[in-house]
């Protein structure tokens, strides 16, 4: 399969998984329904890493990998993650997600502030783009409720 049609399929899972997580959110905490999101996913990770035999990788992981590898875990596993789905729980799926799917114009600031990757005249349009998007988005909720 090309590389764009598996993104368009991550796209389409990463869409309908807000759903269910707001649905799971009705009657449970952020915290339990993360908690139990991570004990299944480990579980299911720890079964394929053993059938496929890719444990066998982790012993090539060095320190300072190990180390980036549980920064991003904590930053975006846990703390992101509960905050998306504290927000998720409080306001409309609808607003949540594409306000949390803004992460892009972040990641394009900390590459030029951490690796010195330029921002170009397409990669500003294309900020510019996604915050008019998001207004457009979310263009009711401002009319209607200014701050």
């Amino acid at each position: 399969m090309k590389a764009a049609a598996l993104a368009l399929l991550v796209a389409s899972i990463w869409g309908i998984s807000p759903i269910f997580e707001k649905l799971s959110l009705i009657k449970a905490s952020p915290f339990t329904v993360i908690t139990i999101r991570f004990i299944f996913t480990t579980i299911c990770l720890v079964i394929i890493s053993l059938v496929t035999g890719k444990y066998k990788d982790f012993a090539n992981v060095d320190g300072k990998t190990f180390l980036w590898i549980i920064l991003a875990g904590f930053l975006g596993g846990i703390v992101g993650l509960f905050l998306f789905f504290v927000a998720l729980k409080q306001d409309f799926t609808s607003r949540i997600v594409p306000i949390a799917a803004t992460f892009p114009l972040f990641t394009v600031l900390y590459a030029f502030i951490f690796f010195r990757e330029e921002i170009s005249t397409n990669r500003l349009a294309g900020a510019i783009f996604i915050v008019l998007g998001l207004v457009l988005i979310n263009w009711d909720s401002i009319v209607s409720h200014p701050e």
